[in-house]
């Protein structure tokens, strides 16, 4: 016979089923049980551990409607709110539970994780901390510490952190994971790989340490184990939306497209709102031409955005999608909202001078053989080391066995060389303060391997982006300018970008001098051109080749019997691609001439055998055109309303052929149209190229460093006078008379 307070043999059978693991049985056996406290606590962990959290919910609430002194209840409530993402109803959970025992490291434990949740990095770094006091002996808060640390920037003492649980528990495969991931955020591939491979070992079930060691595997070219890992990880935990679309990002690195847009696309049918994943696919689409595809995921992208679930994009991807200056700026500014840690403001100080050297920091991944190094090379030598000390932040990842010589001569040319990949983003801040940098200039915006971080932490009191991204960087109080032109950025498109424009007077691109043209030009034949006939060219990427431009292109071909289009030659399926839809426009497959990589002095010696140079709509050639201006190729442009879309008319402005941009696609296909009929004015406007490129603004190295030291005293001025940032048309500095 059952005693008044003894439990009833449904509650005790649950219990054990409870403790089996059977928790659908739980939910049978207390199915037509009185919503007791024992049957309401039993049913919110059964449901809960079937992922069934609403009904998890309904039972954790009625349970704290009867026992509102039940530490346990509060906290299984607010574990349930935080699954169905009802963030601030959870630390309102937590917070009744504290009340109830401010000691329980549990209701620390779980408020972390939920701030966590919230990107509240620093308050969840607290709770952690503050757990680690009331459990000293327990690795797990110490691993979540460690974690906020991580998420903070704080590599070095996230690093630290996870070490010392390691020190005293090193079979604790969790934290061997999270070793990983601090060391793959630092890109220490090799120590990354090491750590994860020892959590996978201690623990085989570490699903999300297969798929994590896949996208280090991928990041080093090794795609075959990417694979095999990502798809254990996945075996694994086949609802895993994060290890399904991880599978579909390594498929994309490895070029295998039809693989990463199958599991891409089923991680947006499980979540619609997954935009890493759209952003992938976008991509995808863009760079191998499938512009179906690229249009219905634009859509979907645009319906996200209208719903405010546009949270992790790729902004590269972004440049070459037909969206307006205001659309870029108020996604790239979400983007980075959701990613970055709020900007740091320089602390406010009287009596700023102008030191005798203004000390300008240059932070970039790309000193070395790459467009950005090979643009500026000569400019980094032109600095008025008088007036101007230079200092390289270098965060790429280089052996030195085999340094190239390009990063050689940049090395060269700065005052000081730092390199500071090993170092997290915020000490890169802090050793760039501790130099006395004057002005940070960043050279990479969202490209590859670029380190934005560093200037939410302050690295000096003015910081602008320079040359390497074409748009806004949307990180209103880090990024104080965005060096451009007047031409590049009109005055009436400056509500467009989040920073303050400083506009030079000629363009916005240095050039150097010292690129070679290779002496051997190549035979049209040699090149698998035809010997005679009109050759269109376009050696921008294929991701900036859109539906509606080819189609222009397709037109020109049509009116032009013996021409061809000469396009850089990307992956197989773009071609394939650009090849079917130019014989549905009744066009044959030889009309399209692919051009393989070359070294860049054979790159430049083959641009003799075109006739002109057909530039992109939305992205416009960027140093691509500068190298087909420097080799004497004419370049017929259109102006658009974005920065991508008006590099080729900044640039044919300064290299005195404004006759070459085009207002709109349809004057662009006119002005095609003519200039291939008229051999005579192409023939003039190469003469031109060739009787002025060593005076025309575009290749005056020299001219360009006068003018943006001026725009970095200009910007200092005001600082200097206690004015914060606002745009500055830096005036043309006359050339001395002999």
């Amino acid at each position: 016979m059952n005693t008044p307070n003894a439990p009833s043999p449904a509650i005790m059978a649950a219990r054990q089923a409870l403790q089996s693991g059977a928790y659908a049985r739980v939910t049978a056996l207390l199915a037509d049980q009185p919503p007791t406290p024992d049957a309401l606590e039993l049913l919110g962990l059964a449901w809960g551990r079937q992922g069934q959290w609403a009904q998890a919910l309904r039972c954790q609430q009625a349970l704290v409607g009867q026992a509102p002194g039940q530490l346990a209840a509060w906290i299984n409530l607010a574990n349930t709110q935080a699954e169905l993402g009802q963030l601030d109803a959870a630390l309102d959970s937590l917070a009744r539970a504290e009340a109830i025992d401010p000691a329980q490291p549990a209701v620390h434990y779980n408020r972390g994780n939920v701030q966590g949740k919230r990107h509240a990095w620093q308050d969840a770094l607290a709770s952690f901390e503050r757990t680690a006091q009331l459990a000293p002996g327990h690795p797990d808060p110490q691993c979540n510490r460690a974690a906020a640390l991580r998420e903070l920037g704080r590599l070095l003492e996230a690093k630290a952190a996870v070490e010392a649980v390691l020190a005293q528990y090193p079979r604790h495969a969790q934290a061997w994971h999270l070793l990983g991931t601090v060391l793959h955020r630092q890109g220490d591939d090799a120590l990354a790989l090491d750590a994860y491979r020892r959590a996978v070992a201690l623990m085989p079930t570490l699903a999300e340490a297969y798929s994590n060691l896949a996208q280090v595997l991928a990041r080093t070219r090794r795609y075959e184990e990417a694979i095999a890992n990502g798809r254990r990880a996945l075996a694994l935990d086949p609802a895993s939306v994060a290890a399904r679309r991880a599978l579909g990002i390594v498929f994309d690195m490895a070029g295998q497209l039809k693989e990463a847009q199958s599991l891409l696309e089923e991680v947006r049918r499980q979540d619609p709102d997954d935009s890493l994943a759209l952003s992938v696919l976008l991509d995808e689409n863009v760079a191998s031409c499938q512009w179906d595809a690229a249009e219905r995921h634009l859509a979907e992208f645009r319906a996200s955005w209208a719903r405010g679930r546009i949270e992790c994009l790729r902004p590269w991807g972004l440049l070459p999608l037909p969206l307006s200056g205001q659309e870029l700026k108020r996604l790239t500014e979400a983007t980075m909202e959701a990613q970055l840690p709020p900007a740091v403001p320089w602390p406010a100080r009287q009596g700023w001078q102008r030191p005798a050297r203004l000390r300008i920091g240059y932070f970039s991944a790309d000193f070395h053989r790459h467009a950005t190094a090979i643009l500026m090379a000569g400019m980094f030598e032109a600095h008025d080391k008088a007036r101007f000390e230079t200092v390289g932040f270098c965060f790429g990842r280089y052996d030195s066995r085999s340094e190239d010589p390009m990063r050689r001569r940049v090395r060269a040319a700065f005052d000081r060389f730092e390199t500071v990949s090993e170092l997290a983003s915020p000490d890169i801040a802090a050793k760039a303060r501790s130099l006395g940098i004057d002005v940070a200039v960043d050279l990479k915006g969202y490209t590859r391997d670029n380190r934005q971080e560093i200037f939410s932490h302050r690295a000096a009191p003015i910081q602008m982006h320079y040359l390497g991204y074409p748009g806004t960087l949307g990180m209103p109080g880090a990024i104080d300018y965005l060096i451009a032109d007047q031409v590049l950025v009109p005055p009436s498109l400056r509500a467009d970008y989040s920073e303050k424009i400083i506009a030079l007077p000629d363009s916005y691109q240095v050039n150097d001098r010292q690129r070679p043209v290779a002496e051997l030009t190549p035979s049209r034949a040699e090149l698998g051109l035809p010997e005679r006939g009109f050759v269109f060219c376009c050696f921008n990427n294929n991701y900036k080749i859109t539906r509606d431009l080819f189609a222009l292109w397709m037109q020109l071909l049509q009116a032009r019997p013996g021409s061809v289009l000469w396009l850089l030659e990307g992956s197989p399926t773009a071609a394939a691609n650009l090849r079917a839809v130019a014989v549905a426009a009744g066009m044959g497959e030889e009309r399209l001439v692919f051009a393989r990589h070359l070294p860049l002095s054979q790159h430049l010696a083959r641009h003799a055998q075109a006739d002109l140079f057909l530039d992109t709509l939305y992205c416009n050639a960027h140093t691509t055109a500068s190298d087909a201006l420097w080799a004497g190729l004419p370049v017929l442009t259109c102006a658009g309303q974005t920065f991508a879309s008006r590099v080729g008319a900044s640039l044919l402005t300064a290299c005195g052929l404004p006759e070459l941009i085009a207002a709109n696609p349809r004057e662009y296909l006119d002005l095609a149209l003519a200039l291939s009929a008229d051999p005579a004015r192409l023939a003039a406007l190469r003469q031109r190229l060739e009787n002025t490129r060593m005076r025309a603004p575009l290749f005056d190295t020299e001219r360009f460093t006068r003018h943006i030291e001026r725009a970095y005293d200009m910007a200092w001025e005001r600082f200097e006078r206690g004015l914060p940032p606002d745009h500055i048309n830096v005036p043309l500095i006359e050339p001395e008379r002999p």
